[in-house]
């Protein structure tokens, strides 16, 4: 359509070129004056529509520019919005959520006598999920068999198969799994064994007589070396007496959410 505008102007001003050349040719001023004066008005009309056209064009042209450049500013802070709440919705909840673990880590570590490494969950093997861990430290990092693992909560169990960089874990979970503890508040002594899949631990060898109650707090022993005393261990949720029994029935369930295990510590010594 622009380009139609243009021939048609090009005419039309050869044609009045035209005219104007033939009516300087006439003889007397006074005729070719009045032609003239009645042809330069219309052109001077024309040259200024033609200058407003021109300008209207040119804003329009400019205004679209500027609303395109505005609608791309628009996309961009859609986009870097959308992004800052996907970010705050999940990497800073878990930087928070990090934070607050390794603090209470920290106190943990600073209460606790042993010395302790750090050391990840690596893996779950797939037919002993919780029961069975991988921890990210192996015989080059001086892991060795039967070292006791813990977290913030209290004991996860020991380690029972040593590689390279990694290093098997047997949980307190495992029916494989034996833990001499204590009753904190009584002293009574038993053993803890894992019930596997159920999630809880199981007391043996507590003599009927004991005077344990639902809520009552279980650490290690320290009985025969290979768990440091005092480590807590879970809490007892359910006492059955058999009076035909030696021992009760005795559940524990354990401090430590194994279901959500990360950053661990192996005792050293």
């Amino acid at each position: 359509m622009k380009v139609h505008f243009k021939i048609v102007y090009l005419i039309g001003f050869l044609l009045l070129s035209f005219v104007l050349m033939l009516a300087s040719g006439l003889e007397g001023g006074l005729p070719t004056r009045t032609i003239r004066e009645k042809i330069y008005l219309p052109v001077e009309r024309l040259q200024s529509a033609r200058f407003h056209l021109q300008g209207w064009l040119t804003g329009l042209i400019i205004n679209l520019q500027e609303n395109r450049k505005l609608q791309e500013e628009n996309r961009l802070l859609k986009r870097e919005l959308a992004e800052l709440e996907f970010r705050e919705k999940n990497y800073y909840q878990e930087i928070i959520a990090s934070n607050q673990r390794l603090k209470k880590m920290l106190g943990f570590k600073e209460e606790h006598t042993h010395q302790l490494l750090p050391v990840e969950v690596t893996a779950y093997p797939p037919r002993s999920f919780f029961k069975v861990v991988f921890i990210s430290k192996g015989k080059r990092e001086e892991m060795k068999k039967n070292m006791v693992v813990v977290n913030a909560e209290g004991l996860v169990g020991r380690i029972v198969e040593v590689y390279p960089h990694q290093s098997r874990v047997l949980t307190i979970l495992d029916e494989r799994s034996k833990v001499g503890v204590i009753n904190q508040r009584t002293r009574d002594l038993a053993i803890l064994r894992g019930k596997g899949l159920e999630g809880v631990c199981e007391l043996q060898y507590l003599l009927g007589k004991a005077s344990i109650e639902i809520g009552d707090k279980v650490v290690t022993s320290g009985v025969g070396g290979l768990f440091p005393k005092g480590i807590l261990v879970g809490t007892i949720t359910h006492i059955i007496k058999n009076p035909h029994r030696l021992f009760l029935e005795v559940q524990v369930t354990p401090s430590v959410n194994f279901g959500r295990l990360e950053e661990l510590f192996v005792i050293k010594e």
